[in-house]
């Protein structure tokens, strides 16, 4: 039986609860939750853990929302946008009966204070790009105020120097941002200029970090002689404005606009919402408290979902081959799901230079990266070394994530034109090749899958391999600095596009770590990005990335990965999906 698999003892699942419970006076949630740590960071700007997001996307709503179905960009705060023909000018109604959480209505206004703190040199986060990359003028006015800040820091505060450069820089300000393409025509109007056309731009506009911000922020802002700005030049607010119960200055608490709202946060402990009693489809949630609780342990989580006291298991990260993963690929646990998600588990090749640590790398000739794919079984590797469900692909977006769009197939399986292939390159069984270096982080499945992937290669191509495992921050290290021969990555897509993973092999992009550059490559990923007509972009996004797959072949995927989680049968409106996008507004826990 299952429960045999657990810790089952009766006195420890009664401490466990006992424990969770002290401080806590309110009566049991309509639906609870679990997560393995606490919140990091509720800062819409500055969030990226999945388990944030979680939070900040059921208490704040932004202008279009994913259906958690299809991951499709919905209706949020706003009706769909009006787009100019052109296909750079998106503009957004807010609908008149959107709320905060104090009955003010939304405006347009709070989602240009929300995006701007999303490039605001002090405020901005990793995912300042969504804006940088894309609306006119937000790269120029973000890289004039990184450089104001870098010249402020350097001078001495209060001296003539730092007082003349401060004076200028703040007189500037909001001329510079004015050039930036975003206006609120109307109070409920909101315009967006991009660059170029951007068919997901509707996509990333369901994100956290393009949220709105209630105007109450400006009350806890942290500034220089009433400049708006510290005398760094950063945009500084408490740290403290996100907890419903803070009140500085006269601050009424976080408020927010979505389904939700923030009632009680024990750090590190739980985290309770309940129903934003001004949100305009009020009358339609029927759930009403949801609460997320914290165990930093695996077995007193599934404890406590045994025992009814947790709703809902978003991940159970258990380790490979743990019977949970088999209970919930064979169906003997229905409420056990393993889903394929939105994120593809790849190794790369160092495309880009001639030697590694002072041993030459065979990697810049795309014959032995072509090589070394062929030779591995990634079915093999999927079920017999894996083993929790995960889906063998030969692709590097997803399969089935993206409507309308079919991953090309890549090089399959063939250890003979592996050979034939390695041989024409020089290196006829492996001779002449140097002791090739496979760099991976430690911990998680990563060493069973690279010591398996060394044997195929020795097997198939003659070749050794020496594994060098590192910790987390100096794999990530190397990797970047491309101190590496292969080197094992990932991508968790950002958005619902392939783009999120082909523009990871453009040439110069910041998150290139193979130093893959291709000029035919690079040139159809900015044909697809000019393209109008969604269908033929979407076939010129394949076309670039069959031939990524098949011709400069800078990658090696491996399998779509899975995540295994857990929804009490009496829990209805979760539903198990690819982007792991769980917005409780359609949640009913009645019997």
């Amino acid at each position: 039986m299952f429960r045999s698999l657990m810790v089952t003892s009766c006195t420890l699942l009664a401490v466990v609860l006992a424990i969770y419970s002290i401080g806590t006076t309110d009566d049991r949630a309509d639906l609870v939750y679990v997560n393995s740590s606490g919140i990091h960071t509720l800062d819409p700007a500055a969030i990226t853990w999945k388990q944030d997001i979680r939070v900040a996307s059921n208490i704040w709503e932004g202008l279009t929302i994913l259906d958690p179905r299809t991951g499709a960009p919905i209706s949020g705060v706003a009706e769909p946008p009006d787009v100019s023909a052109d296909g750079r000018t998106y503009t957004f109604t807010i609908k008149p009966d959107a709320r905060w959480s104090n009955g003010d209505p939304v405006t347009a206004d709070d989602f240009l204070r929300g995006w701007r703190r999303a490039i605001e040199p002090g405020t901005a986060g990793d995912y300042a790009f969504f804006l940088t990359e894309h609306v006119v003028g937000a790269r120029d006015y973000y890289d004039w105020r990184n450089a104001a800040v870098a010249e402020l820091s350097s001078l001495e505060t209060g001296s003539d120097a730092w007082r003349a450069r401060f004076e200028e820089h703040t007189g500037q300000i909001e001329e510079r941002f004015a050039r930036v393409g975003l206006r609120a025509v109307a109070p409920q109007t909101l315009e967006v200029a991009l660059d170029a056309p951007c068919a997901y731009f509707p996509d990333l506009c369901a994100f956290v970090a393009l949220l709105p911000i209630h105007e109450s922020i400006e009350r806890l802002r942290i500034d220089h002689g009433g400049k708006g700005i510290t005398a760094e030049g950063l945009v500084v607010y408490d740290p403290q404005w996100t907890k419903p119960d803070y009140h500085v200055n006269g601050y009424p608490g976080l408020i927010t606009n979505g389904p939700y709202m923030l009632d009680a946060w024990a750090f590190q402990r739980r985290l309770r919402m309940r129903a934003n009693p001004h949100f305009r489809e009020r009358e339609q949630l029927e759930c009403s408290t949801v609460e997320m609780a914290v165990y930093g342990d695996l077995n007193s989580a599934i404890l406590a979902y045994e025992s009814g006291d947790v709703d809902f298991l978003p991940e159970m990260g258990v380790p490979y081959g743990h019977e949970l993963a088999r209970l919930a690929i064979t169906g003997e646990r229905p409420e056990f799901y393993n889903p394929a998600v939105f994120a593809t588990y790849f190794y790369l090749f160092n495309c880009a230079d001639a030697t590694v640590d002072g041993r030459s790398n065979p990697f810049v000739d795309a014959r032995v990266r072509k090589a070394f794919v062929l030779a591995i079984d990634r079915r093999a590797i999927a079920e017999q070394v894996v083993g929790r469900g995960e889906i063998p692909i030969g692709s590097v977006v997803p399969v089935g994530t993206i409507p309308g769009y079919e991953p090309p197939g890549g090089l399959e399986y063939d250890p003979v034109e592996a050979q034939r292939l390695l041989a024409l390159a020089g290196y006829p069984g492996g001779a002449g090749l140097p002791e090739i270096d496979l760099l991976y982080n430690t911990g998680f499945i990563h060493e069973r899958v690279c010591t398996a992937m060394a044997d195929m290669w020795r097997r198939h191509l003659g070749a050794a391999i020496a594994l060098r495992g590192k910790e987390s921050k100096t794999f990530g290290e190397d990797r970047k600095n491309r101190r590496f021969m292969i080197a094992r990555a990932g991508w968790y897509g950002d958005y619902g596009d392939p783009t999120t993973f082909l523009d990871l092999f453009l040439t110069g992009n910041g998150n290139n770590d193979s130093g893959h550059s291709d000029a035919e490559f690079d040139d159809v990923l900015g044909r697809a990005a000019a393209e109008t007509d969604a269908e033929n972009r979407l076939a010129l996004l394949a076309a670039g990335e069959a031939r990524l797959l098949r011709e400069t072949v800078p990658v090696l995927p491996l399998y779509q990965a899975t995540q295994l989680l857990a929804i009490k049968p009496h829990v209805r409106g979760l539903v198990p999906n690819a982007r792991l996008e769980f917005p409780f507004r359609y949640v009913s826990t009645a019997p």
